[in-house]
């Protein structure tokens, strides 16, 4: 089977595990929007009745100030009224309210009605009859029914209240164990086939590393053990064994082709030793003379060939003069001016006179940086010659 057939299998758990997370997610997520709905409305309700409780309070409380004559605005009144209406309207109009609702909705109306009357009473000048009617044991038990009734729906409320959040609890656990479960089947079930590849793998590669550490070390030329059925690791196996065949044939030809380089490059050295022999040619012009031209470059290596060589046919000649033709110098830079200073002082302390020939005009600036006396000029080879030792 292809490797790449086999990953796919071994990560298909961790594929259908992400489906199933995304259907999990959607409907918990649908779940738990509608009970946040739910409990929101409840709360709702349960603010709703508690302020319904404070402005039923609050009319008992603006009639009694108003009838007592410690108040005259009675504006505020109905807009009150209006409003704990339509709290109570959601229960009443729709029909969805508990006993305690609709009770409450009909004692608030009672209540309603006794401060109309008490007031027109009270407007038509008897404020004592008012007075008396809003203090009688009617109007208290009413009110204290309303108390009650609001008391007992917001205990209502508040066990719905309760019973919605224990069940979005119960929703969100739901939605979080349904999804480590599958989470963990899903990995388990994953590891395993991962593992059981990478075992598969491992063992075919480690063989295949067995045979090319036994072949370099005894059988070059030997063939590599079977792999199984993994489609890349066989043509790998038999990628490798056409190299060591391919190698083996061609080990031959570079022996071959690297004794010949060799015979080559020894060649090569020679023919290098012999062309810098013939760069730095020491010429004899007559029994203690010698004439040196210098040509092209003097770098690095020349300089400490032309010290050498200058040096060691002074001293095997008995050389008392040193012609040297500068005319052939191709650039003339302080590492050409040190080597010359070294050969002059050489020659002087063996005992032989240093002349210089050929200077060219673009080089005469140069040869002023050398210590003077250290070197003689002449114009020519002839000259040089006519010179005084």
């Amino acid at each position: 089977m292809d490797l790449r057939t086999r990953l796919i299998l071994s990560l298909s758990p961790l594929i259908l595990a992400l489906f199933i997370f995304g259907l999990l997610a959607f409907f918990t997520q649908q779940r738990v929007a509608q009970a946040i709905d739910k409990v929101d409305r409840v709360a709702r309700d349960l603010i709703e009745v508690a302020q319904s409780e404070s402005l039923i309070l609050l009319e008992q409380y603006n009639v009694s100030e108003i009838i007592a004559g410690y108040q005259r605005d009675r504006s505020m009144i109905e807009p009150q009224r209006a409003t704990i209406r339509s709290f109570l309207s959601e229960y009443t109009n729709k029909g969805n309210g508990s006993f305690v609702e609709l009770e409450l909705a009909a004692r608030f109306e009672v209540m309603v009605a006794q401060h109309d009357a008490a007031l027109t009473v009270f407007d038509r000048g008897d404020r004592e009859e008012a007075l008396a009617m809003i203090s009688s044991n009617d109007y208290h038990r009413n009110i204290r029914a309303i108390h009650s009734l609001v008391i007992g729906a917001q205990r209502e409320y508040e066990v719905q209240y309760l019973q919605e959040i224990s069940r979005l609890e119960r929703i969100v656990n739901e939605g979080f164990w349904i999804g480590a479960t599958v989470a963990g089947v899903t990995t388990v079930l994953a590891i395993t086939l991962a593992v059981t590849l990478i075992w598969q793998v491992g063992k075919h590669v480690d063989r295949l590393t067995a045979d090319a550490e036994r072949l370099i070390q005894t059988e070059p030329t030997g063939q590599l053990s079977p792999i199984g059925s993994i489609n890349q690791l066989q043509r790998l196996r038999d990628a490798f064994q056409h190299l060591l065949d391919t190698i083996n044939q061609r080990q031959q030809q570079l022996t071959a082709a690297m004794q010949a380089q060799q015979a080559q490059l020894a060649r090569e050295l020679e023919l290098q030793a012999t062309i810098r022999a013939l760069s730095l040619p020491v010429i004899p012009l007559g029994e203690n003379t010698i004439f040196l031209p210098l040509i092209g470059h003097l770098d690095a290596e020349r300089g400490k060939q032309l010290e050498q060589t200058l040096l060691d046919a002074i001293q095997q000649r008995r050389v008392r003069k040193v012609v040297i033709d500068v005319s052939g110098l191709a650039t003339f830079e302080e590492e050409t001016l040190q080597t010359l200073i070294r050969v002059g002082q050489g020659a002087r302390l063996l005992g032989a006179q240093s002349i210089l020939v050929g200077v060219r005009a673009d080089q005469a600036l140069h040869f002023t940086q050398l210590p003077y006396g250290l070197f003689t000029y002449a114009r020519n080879i002839p000259a040089a010659l006519t010179m005084n030792t």
